[in-house]
């Protein structure tokens, strides 16, 4: 399997907007190569994202939700170049990110930041936070000395700490400080686009409000573009402006946060939707219980690849998979269900 990526039609943006995407996802793969043997042999390949195409346009949060192993973080990664694509392309402001040059990437790389899930492994233990910070300074050339300091000191205090927490080190932090920390070390490069991976999964539930505050309020006051990747559905209603559902590698439904969460289309996201707790115990929800397990990335299913569980699977299911494709409201559901075959 080859590691280059595949030179595609340049990018478009969704049927709801006019501007230019921030960021263009087409036909996105993302394989691992399985060995074995004594030769180390590629005998096949975990196919973690499988062709995933969407947009994200300025300013909005894009929710990229699914259970654990359903690809979210690896397409997160991939999107920034933290690794190689099997194929497709990403644009990022209409700039190819594959084809960048190393140096090229390094620029990019000040406007596309990530914040991890693990806020305990994300900091070096070694440094305070502050020399953490002034080190991403220093590497892309945006200040040293006592500027570096102050930048330091001010994107910690923006991110609702002190400035005297900059000569601290990072097991000298509760949770969720380490998490401002880590966002504060983001924003230092004054970033356009930000990959927010899980960034609550690890916290406590009383933290988790605190930070996803923040990340709004950043985004205000920045003018940030998100991609939130969680599997809490919960987060996701409340900070995405448009909801994309991921299963065994693919996008399954793509949609406008408030219509996706009224009426979902795909079998999985209604299965998903049905699983979230309801605050009114006079409320009487029915619980969707999926049969079987989710099949192994390194040999999907042929045909819908959610099809080995789905209460509604019918012939066609086995054998075609069903593209992606638009609703008359503008939505995109990959399903037979909803886009019956001629």
């Amino acid at each position: 399997m080859s590691t280059q990526s595949v030179t595609v039609p340049p990018p478009t943006v969704h049927d709801q907007g006019l501007e230019q995407a921030v960021l263009s996802v087409q036909n996105l793969k993302k394989y691992f190569p399985i060995k074995t043997g004594v030769l180390s042999r590629v005998t096949g390949h975990v196919k973690a994202v499988d062709d995933v195409t969407f947009e994200i346009l300025p300013g909005e949060t894009f929710g990229l939700v699914g259970e654990s192993g359903c690809g979210k973080s690896t397409t997160g990664r991939t999107i920034l170049r933290l690794g190689t694509a099997t194929g497709g392309s990403v644009h990022y402001n209409g700039e190819d990110v594959y084809a960048a040059s190393f140096q090229r990437l390094r620029l990019l790389r000040k406007e596309m930041q990530i914040v991890f899930q693990d806020p305990y492994s994300a900091l070096n233990p070694r440094m305070t936070v502050g020399a953490a910070i002034r080190e991403i300074l220093r590497v892309h050339g945006l200040a040293t000395g006592a500027e570096a300091r102050d930048r330091a000191e001010d994107v910690l205090i923006r991110c609702g700490l002190e400035g005297y927490h900059a000569d601290r080190y990072p097991h000298e932090f509760s949770g969720g400080q380490r998490q401002r920390v880590v966002i504060a070390r983001a924003l230092a490069l004054d970033p356009k686009f930000i990959v927010a991976d899980e960034p609550i999964s690890a916290l406590d539930v009383s933290i988790q409000s605190q930070i996803i505050n923040l990340l709004e309020d950043l985004q205000d006051s920045f003018a940030l573009t998100y991609l939130f990747i969680s599997h809490d559905l919960s987060v996701v209603r409340h900070v995405a402006d448009r909801v994309g559902v991921m299963y065994l590698g693919k996008l399954v439904e793509v949609g406008e946060k408030n219509e996706f969460y009224r009426e979902p289309l795909h079998p999985y996201s209604q299965s998903l939707l049905s699983a979230i707790p309801v605050s009114d115990p006079t409320i009487k929800k029915k619980r969707i219980i999926l049969k079987g397990d989710v099949p192994s990335p390194a040999n999907p299913p042929a045909g819908c690849p959610f099809h080995t569980r789905c209460p509604h699977v019918m012939d066609v299911c086995r054998t075609v998979t069903p593209a992606l494709k638009p609703t008359e409201s503008g939505r995109r559901v990959a399903c037979h269900l909803v886009h019956p075959q001629d």
